[in-house]
């Protein structure tokens, strides 16, 4: 990997962990939980409370990639980040673009 390569990846892992932070700040607004005072029916209420459980689910993965992603960013500079910890190859550098924070080349990833 070449350092333009190295210094573009740097970014994209800065870029994305500043996004899924306000995706989770936001999320967590709609994850607060459903007061039974709220003067809503019966079925608007079972449609809230399925919301709800849907954004919980979506903030677990969101808070599941940047705890990822600033691990990634702590290894960024080490001589073996963009290597694979299986078969110690190469990950290729359009692959670490879409997910730096990837650890296995898609060969070793693929049971």
């Amino acid at each position: 990997m070449t350092n333009e390569e190295h210094q573009q990846l740097i970014e994209i892992i800065h870029s994305e962990i500043e996004k899924l932070q306000t995706k989770a700040a936001t999320l967590k607004d709609f994850t607060n939980p459903i007061s039974p005072d709220d003067a809503i029916g019966r079925i608007s209420r079972m449609d809230a409370i399925n919301n709800k459980s849907v954004f919980e689910a979506s903030l677990r993965n969101i808070e599941n990639r940047l705890g990822q992603l600033i691990r990634t960013k702590q290894i960024a500079n080490d001589k073996d980040y963009g290597i694979c910890i299986k078969c110690h190859q190469t990950i290729p550098f359009q692959r670490l673009k879409l997910r730096p924070e990837i650890r296995l080349c898609a060969k070793c990833l693929s049971p």
